[in-house]
Parts: structure tokens; C-alpha cells; sequence
């Protein structure tokens, strides 16, 4: 596992164990199987792609403006 999955899912706080699961003191697993409810997100979020960070997927309101001025200097510039 890379080392921007590790960090989002502990941002997400799904590197810690949940509370969901058996009623009342039963153990912290899905409904579905026998893994524990952070594991089940974590999965369903990797395999969904949402894990990973690519650079070309994140753009800062920076970055955003700098790309939208780039574009206007050159529609000024071809006038």
C-alpha cells in the first residue's frame, strides 16, 4: 500500500476499529462477512478508486486560477 493511501485512510480514520457491528457487545464486523467495518470502507473506497491521490485529480483554487489566466492570455494574445 502507498504511502498517500495510508495517510487518507487515516484522515478518514479508518486506519482505527469501529463501533458498528454486533448488538450489543457483539464483535465489530460487517453484515456481509466476518471483516471489520473500517476494513469493508476502506476496500469499497479503494476499489472505487477514491483512495487514490493522482495529481491530475486535485487541483487547488490556486491552481485553478493560474490555469484559467494561462488560457486567457493566450485567447488575448491570438486576437
Amino acid at each position: 500500500m502507498s504511502n498517500k493511501k495510508k495517510e487518507l485512510k487515516k484522515a478518514l480514520m479508518l486506519d482505527r476499529e469501529t463501533s458498528h457491528g454486533g448488538w450489543p457487545n457483539g464483535p465489530n464486523r460487517g453484515w456481509v462477512d466476518d471483516r471489520p467495518v473500517n476494513v469493508i470502507i476502506s476496500d469499497y473506497l479503494e476499489k472505487m478508486g477514491l483512495l487514490d491521490t493522482p495529481d491530475h485529480a486535485r487541483l487547488s483554487e490556486s491552481r485553478i486560477r493560474t490555469l484559467i489566466r494561462e488560457v486567457l492570455f493566450r485567447e488575448i494574445k491570438s486576437i
